[in-house]
């Protein structure tokens, strides 16, 4: 569970009452609540292709900037899905194999000490 801090809602509330005058005049909270937000230990986001599965991409984890980051991630995905490479964005940093280790990486199937060991049928 992940609670929601009540000096972040009265700020956000008292933030929502200066920008609308429904919400200053009648705004009334039902409900408050909370959620992780989704950050890889580095903080960059996963933005590539995903080790081991031929055509499946990732672009997930930017934290609270995901809105703010769409455009030129979306852009860059985009590149990278169509064209096989990003040219707008060097998407090394966001390679979402970085936490794994290079034995493990990519490829299908059964692996021993980074070994392919074959497709398990």
């Amino acid at each position: 569970v992940c609670e929601a801090k009540e000096s972040r809602v009265d700020a956000a509330s008292a933030s929502f009452r200066e920008m609308s005058a429904t919400y200053k005049a009648k705004g009334e909270l039902d409900r408050v609540q909370a959620c992780m937000r989704p950050c890889p230990p580095d903080a960059k986001p996963y933005m590539g292709c995903v080790p081991g599965f031929e055509g499946a991409h990732i672009n997930a984890g930017h934290n609270c900037w995901g809105i703010a980051w769409a455009p030129a991630c979306g852009k860059a995905m985009a590149e990278l899905v169509l064209e096989g490479e990003s040219t707008s964005l060097n998407l090394r940093p966001f390679d979402p194999a970085r936490f794994t280790p290079v034995a493990k990486r990519g490829g299908r199937g059964r692996k021993k000490q980074g070994q392919s060991l074959g497709e398990q049928w």
